[in-house]
């Protein structure tokens, strides 16, 4: 889900990315770790999970991303990320943590996973393959010729399995992927490795 960021922090830090990225939820419904793009691709990453107070300090979980993030963009020699935000929710011991990447890119390199934002013509000329079990939301599956008509239309490409919000509508996506509405996805129950969402522009 939200990339594998514990493999860049460790102990409290990493346990609590890595519960996210497997599993793409929070601490109950309606608390689920999102990865929202928009159409000119910047990503904005809600996530929530759950720890009892003797696991984590909001001050030392705050300190431990922002070094993260300034070693990241340093490395790049400009800003492709910031940390919006860390909170506790009130009513628990969950944690509520905003990041904004600049793009897709960004995101897959800080977070060790595949994410791919961009017209369908554009992901087939660096090598992708559109899979042929996508589906349509009548369970149809995707043709030569329907891949042909949506080449100028965006893709997301991804082994991240959170829950995906689109800047365009979804018209075909892996198997066992979730629509909440038209533009939102949740990965977390795909069979498929590698998930596509194909957009409606």
């Amino acid at each position: 889900m939200n990339g594998f960021i514990m493999k860049r922090f460790v102990g409290v830090i990493s346990a609590f990315m890595l519960l996210s990225c497997l599993f793409g939820c929070g601490s109950d419904e309606g608390q689920l770790t999102t990865v929202a793009l928009d159409k000119n691709g910047k990503i904005t990453n809600t996530i929530y999970e759950d720890f009892g107070e003797e696991y984590y300090d909001v001050t030392e979980l705050t300190q431990m991303t922002e070094n993260e993030i300034s070693t990241f963009n340093a490395e790049r020699l400009t800003e492709k990320i910031t940390l919006d935000s860390v909170d506790k929710i009130s009513d628990g011991n969950a944690v509520k943590m905003v990041l904004k990447y600049a793009t897709p890119t960004d995101y897959a390199e800080f977070n060790d996973t595949t994410l791919y934002f961009g017209t369908v013509q554009d992901a087939l000329d660096r090598g992708f393959t559109i899979s042929p079990d996508l589906i349509d939301e009548n369970g149809l599956k995707i043709n030569s010729d329907t891949v042909e008509d949506n080449k100028n239309n965006h893709i997301i490409i991804t082994k991240d399995k959170s829950v995906f919000i689109t800047p365009y509508n979804i018209v075909y996506s892996s198997n066992g992927v979730s629509l909440k509405g038209k533009k939102e996805a949740v990965l977390s129950s795909s069979t498929s490795e590698e998930i596509q969402l194909i957009l409606s522009k």
